[in-house]
């Protein structure tokens, strides 16, 4: 390639991906948004290569915008080490001005301001260096169908394969949306699609608000209770479950304090159904019912509970719209992780600070959600390198591949991890000496991780079901409130099996909520709680059937 012509390459990746170098670079993100910035950089050089005589005009008139454009990734990425994503913009549209103005009077301080100035003066410098240059016709044409077909090969390969130009178009929109000119924009397109669904979700949950026959037992003020929603985290890799890595030392410190269950089950492998059944009345036989009955937020704020939510899960993606839309049930809410990519960094003590702050308010009635990113695929991503302490095979069966150990490796460590989180949780909540407080800890599915078989299988399949992904942590911890200790009382509890499908009204029975719906035999805290088998698999192809390692008892539906 010409050495012009190369230069004039090199200055497009670094106007339109310096924020995304910087965070790949530092280790807060993963190179594969950099290779997407690589790969459309050459879209950008097009013209130069068409006007090579040219080329100090294009790249001046094209800088200028595309520079522009890129400082509101630039101040992002040096301020929360994250990429700019629609997740942003719905925070900057949920926030007030007050917010907002609080938000660039705290954030915009010298350093910022010295180091976007720094990207401005080394845009310009690198502008300068390029110059014109001349190429033949026919390299021109080469060229131009080379550029075409490195940028526009995987695209058209999806629209071929799907038959959908649609298919193109958000494979374009994927790629394109990584780096400067177009991230701005394409963040706002996302924003302004998922935001639709999201008020469309809305708008149908709000319509069943409420439940019939009310009760509320007393309830002793301030009262603050917390539901922390873990993710893949299976009990199988707990050490405070018997696993033999030691995963779970600050959680087993505390082991004489927690109301430990040891036979909990998530109903479906993958968070959004898991959880449209976890905080609703849906099941595995009845699976639309979120859809038409009052969700548990619904009901906590019927009961007089003010509803905080506080999450590290991405916040609008195509996933996780239906998730989003539970959570804007809450009264307020705190969403922390921005990435546009699961595989990018963003750990869960972000929770914490939030987390302490609503604390601090002790004068009201409250719940407060709690979502991690716990322990989810890639694995490495979920934990810093303080954590990095399982590095070799021990306490691991022989027969697990070599090349399986390294991945085994990092859950065990994000699960370590985890242990950290959840145990800062609850000795926060525990500084905070609340009488009438309460924590509840549960993952929303679990995660096959090399446990099975020939040791070959890790994830979820619903097809293929394994204990792995569908056991998970079950737990409570109690301030010094008698009345909610005696819940506990029952030692058969603790081994009951349950399916946490039915957690509406295991809670709302902690709670002393009472309602027309309520079905105390679905209360794992119940002394009428009648057992159901596991059943697993998808709802909707009606292809269920119970889960290997369980029980067989009876459907209670």
């Amino acid at each position: 390639m010409n050495t012009r012509l190369l230069y004039s390459y090199l200055f497009f990746v670094f106007i339109t991906g310096a924020a995304q170098i910087y965070l790949s670079f530092s280790h807060y993100s993963n190179f594969e948004a950099l290779k997407d910035i690589v790969a459309i950089s050459f879209l950008w050089i097009l013209p130069v290569v068409m006007l090579p005589n040219q080329t100090r005009k294009i790249t001046l008139y094209m800088g200028v915008p595309f520079v522009l454009l890129a400082l509101p990734s630039i101040f992002y990425a040096i301020i929360y080490k994250q990429e700019l994503t629609q997740s942003l913009f719905f925070i900057i549209f949920e926030s007030n001005i007050a917010e907002s103005k609080e938000y660039l009077q705290n954030y915009f301080s010298l350093s910022v301001f010295v180091l976007i100035t720094f990207y401005l003066i080394t845009c310009f410098y690198f502008w300068k260096g390029v110059k014109n240059f001349e190429i033949s016709k026919k390299r021109k044409l080469i060229l131009s169908a080379i550029i075409l077909a490195l940028v526009f090969t995987a695209p058209t390969k999806r629209w071929i394969k799907r038959g959908s130009f649609d298919a193109f178009s958000a494979n374009v929109h994927r790629h394109m949306s990584v780096a400067s000119p177009y991230q701005l924009i394409g963040a706002y397109i996302d924003y302004q699609r998922e935001i639709e669904v999201v008020e469309k979700n809305l708008n149908e949950l709000n319509q069943n608000q409420t439940v019939d026959g009310l009760i509320l037992g007393e309830v002793k003020k301030p009262a603050t209770h917390v539901i922390v929603i873990g993710e893949s985290t299976s009990r199988l890799h707990m050490s405070l479950y018997g696993y033999k890595r030691k995963t779970n030392p600050k959680l087993e410190s505390i082991k004489s304090e927690l109301k430990i269950f040891t036979n909990v089950f998530s109903s479906r492998p993958n968070t959004i159904e898991s959880l449209s059944q976890v905080l609703t009345f849906a099941d595995q036989q009845k699976p639309d019912l979120y859809k038409t009955e009052p969700t548990l937020m619904s009901i906590l704020k019927q009961s007089g509970y003010k509803i905080y939510w506080v999450s590290n899960q991405q916040t609008l993606t195509t996933r996780n719209t239906m998730l989003t839309s539970f959570a804007k049930q809450a009264d307020e809410q705190f969403f922390l992780n921005n990435a546009r990519s699961q595989n990018s960094y963003s750990f869960d003590e972000k929770v914490l600070r939030p987390y302490h702050k609503l604390l601090s308010n002790q004068d009201e009635k409250k719940i407060i959600f709690v979502h991690l990113i716990g322990t989810h695929m890639s694995y490495k991503y979920r934990y810093p390198e303080t954590f990095k302490y399982f590095n070799n095979n021990s306490f691991l069966s022989k027969e697990i591949p070599n090349d399986k150990v390294e991945r085994i490796n990092h859950y065990d460590n994000a699960v370590l991890y985890n242990d950290h989180v959840v145990y800062e949780l609850i000795n926060i909540l525990k500084s905070a000496k609340i009488e009438n407080s309460s924590l509840v800890y549960f993952s929303d599915h679990g995660e096959e991780v090399y446990d099975v078989g020939d040791h070959q299988f890790q994830g979820r399949n619903e097809a293929t079901p394994t204990l792995g992904m569908y056991a998970i942590p079950f737990f409570f911890w109690i301030g010094d409130n008698e009345k909610l200790k005696s819940k506990f009382k029952n030692p058969s509890m603790f081994t009951r099996q349950y399916n946490n499908s039915d957690f509406i009204f295991s809670y709302t029975d902690f709670l002393d909520i009472k309602y027309d719906k309520f079905l105390s035999h679905e209360s794992i805290l119940s002394d009428n709680y009648l057992q159901d088998s596991i059943v697993v698999g998808d709802p909707y192809s009606k292809n269920l059937k119970q889960l290997d390692g369980t029980d067989q008892t009876f459907n209670k539906h």
